[in-house]
Parts: structure tokens; C-alpha cells; sequence
């Protein structure tokens, strides 16, 4: 009997979590002289969980002036800007980081990533993001969010001319809130 009151509230314990899943994932580049897409795709782990995998390879050597522009939208009868809305230089903040978001969200993302170095990067080196999962709970923690279903739009400028556009909609669900 003590073991079956162990597993149901093990159970509830469970399902007490939050929950949250890629929805979808758009990406298009727009200068195809600076590189290409080899990968753009979300991958199922299983039911309720999936992974962002991209892969970019680079044709012309970037020694400077990247920029990056980050949106964040939810969706509330239409999507609307919620939050955050910022422009990045790449190349700066990855020698010295000084955008408080962009920390957040780059220390998020570095596991899942090779950018792990300053510019310049070079030309015939692939930039990957691979198996990037939404832990929910962490995300929560640096980036409090209610129930809903949000987007991010990444916007990726060398030379200020528009090269790349990643967008991707996660839906998250908080069975806490409940």
C-alpha cells in the first residue's frame, strides 16, 4: 500500500512540471553569396519532446561588423512584440559580452553550439547548432513566461546587409499554474 501512495504521488510529482515544445522552425537566407543551409529542422525525441538541429556553412571569411537582431512575439489573437526586441554586435559581444539578455540566452545555447571562439569566422567552417532542447525549467528560471505559444525571430546582418532570418514558436504549458 506505501508503495502504491509512493508511485501515485511520484506520478503527480510528475506531472506538476512544466511543459514546452518547438513548434516550428523557419529558416531562409536571403544572401546565398555568404553561405548555405545545410540543416533546418526540428527533430522528435518522442511525444513531448523534440530538438533543434541548424547547420550553416560559410563560403566567404567574416572578420567583423555581424550583427544579430532578436524579437520575441506571443500569440495572442495575432502575434504580437512582447518584451524583448534588441540589436546585437555579434563580434563584440563574443569578445566581450555586454548585453545582459544576450548573455542569458547565449550562455542557454552555448552547449548546443561551436561558436565558442571570436570572430573572424572563416570561410568553409560550419556554423551548428545541434540537439538544442527546451529545458523548461531552466528557461523559466533566467526568463519567466506565462502559459502560451511564443516566437523568436533571429535576424543576421554581416556588413549591414541582411544574410539570414531564423524563425522559430515554441507552446509552453505550466501544469503548475493550473
Amino acid at each position: 500500500m506505501l508503495q502504491l501512495l509512493l508511485l501515485l504521488l511520484l506520478l503527480l510529482l510528475l506531472m506538476l512540471q512544466a511543459q514546452a515544445k518547438f513548434k516550428s522552425l523557419h529558416c531562409q537566407i536571403i544572401d546565398k553569396n555568404f553561405g548555405n543551409l545545410r540543416v533546418c529542422e526540428i527533430k522528435a525525441i518522442n511525444r513531448t519532446k523534440n530538438v533543434i538541429n541548424i547547420s550553416y556553412d560559410l563560403y566567404k571569411t567574416v572578420e567583423n561588423d555581424v550583427q544579430a537582431q532578436v524579437q520575441l512575439f506571443k500569440r495572442a489573437n495575432g502575434w504580437h512584440p512582447f518584451l524583448y526586441n534588441f540589436k546585437l554586435d555579434v563580434c563584440k559581444f563574443l569578445k566581450k559580452p555586454n548585453n545582459l539578455i544576450g548573455i542569458i540566452a547565449f550562455k542557454y545555447l552555448k552547449p548546443f553550439t561551436n561558436i565558442n571562439h571570436t570572430c573572424p569566422f572563416m570561410a568553409g567552417s560550419p556554423i551548428i547548432v545541434k540537439n538544442f532542447e527546451l529545458d523548461v525549467d531552466n528557461f523559466r528560471q533566467r526568463f519567466p513566461i506565462d502559459n502560451g505559444e511564443y516566437a523568436l525571430t533571429l535576424s543576421l546582418f554581416i556588413n549591414k546587409i541582411l544574410v539570414a532570418s531564423f524563425n522559430g514558436s515554441i507552446y509552453h504549458f505550466n501544469y503548475k499554474d493550473q
